[in-house]
């Protein structure tokens, strides 16, 4: 998962996912706080050799996120426009760093899913949100487990 879109996708889908347990008065402070990250993540130049740590970075960003399902009483404003503000330079510089901040222009729009997400937590049907983002959790700690553990076929080695 190397490429920008999947994983900036996957970061928006936890910060739906997350929203859709906190009320919808909240959401407006956290998708601005994510739109200010991904615009001032544009701004500072990046390199190749900041991959790692950038992918690094968004997927810890989309294992808190996805856990933030799992809280009692889901997050507090504060919490939801810190965690945006994160999601939002993190998806951004995945994106410009694995092909184009374009790949934004999909990942995006999925912060909308906290709509149909906030539906059914409200009617009574929230633990089809807790399954899915422990599936993100999963994800993104096994990437992060793959990173951080030298693998045979994912980076090149002496033999190359």
């Amino acid at each position: 998962m190397r490429d920008g879109l999947l994983p900036s996708a996957m970061l928006c889908v936890a910060v739906a996912l997350a929203l859709g347990f906190v009320p919808t008065r909240i959401w407006g402070g956290a998708v601005a706080a994510l739109l200010f990250g991904c615009a001032a993540a544009l701004l500072p130049p990046i390199t190749p050799d900041h991959a790692d740590v950038i992918f690094l970075g968004c997927w810890v960003s989309t294992v808190v996120l996805a856990a933030c399902v799992h809280l009692p009483h889901g997050m507090n404003r504060a919490t939801a426009v810190v965690l945006g503000l994160n999601a939002g330079v993190w998806a951004c510089l995945v994106a410009r760093v694995g092909g184009g901040a374009a790949n934004l222009l999909v990942a995006l729009p999925l912060v909308l899913l906290c709509v149909p997400a906030r539906w059914l937590v409200l009617s009574g049907r929230g633990i089809v949100l807790k399954v899915a983002a422990s599936w993100l959790l999963a994800i993104g700690v096994m990437e992060m487990v793959l990173m951080l553990t030298p693998t045979p076929g994912y980076k090149p080695d002496h033999m190359e």
